[in-house]
């Protein structure tokens, strides 16, 4: 697993390359399903969270489309403080994992069936998700 020391000035630093990084390499990390994390150079506090959501607020500002939807935040911040907020996490993440299974499974699939001309289950799922009202 690589280490990254984060600095005060925000700075990346990875202790396996002995070098700085830029926060779009760590994104690539994730993308190359690299194991990592993210520590405070000084107190060795664990920083990998506070950095993927970094990464994700800047994808949206960035124009992607955002998964966590205002009403999907709302809900999320709704469970910290209720008594089941210990197994919501472990849960989410569960769901999510069958969904990529599932997910994978699919698309497997499709590209048996794939020809030039022919959109992909991908086109047809970009243009029902772009016919959605906005909310």
């Amino acid at each position: 697993m690589k280490i990254l020391k984060k600095y005060p000035n925000r700075r990346i630093y990875d202790t396996s390359a002995s070098a700085y990084i830029k926060l779009e390499d760590v994104r690539q990390m994730v993308l190359n399903y690299e194991p990592f994390q993210v520590v405070d150079s000084k107190t060795g506090d664990d920083l990998t969270r506070g950095t993927l959501m970094q990464i994700v607020t800047e994808l949206e500002s960035e124009g992607q489309r955002s998964l966590l939807t205002n009403r999907i935040l709302e809900e999320l911040i709704r469970f910290y403080g209720d008594q089941f907020a210990t197994v919501i996490g472990p849960l989410i993440e569960q769901q999510i994992l069958a969904f990529l299974k599932e997910q994978d499974k699919v698309r497997s699939h499709l590209k048996q069936f794939s020809s030039p001309g022919i959109p992909t289950a991908e086109d047809l799922l970009k243009k029902y998700l772009d016919s959605l009202p906005k909310f």
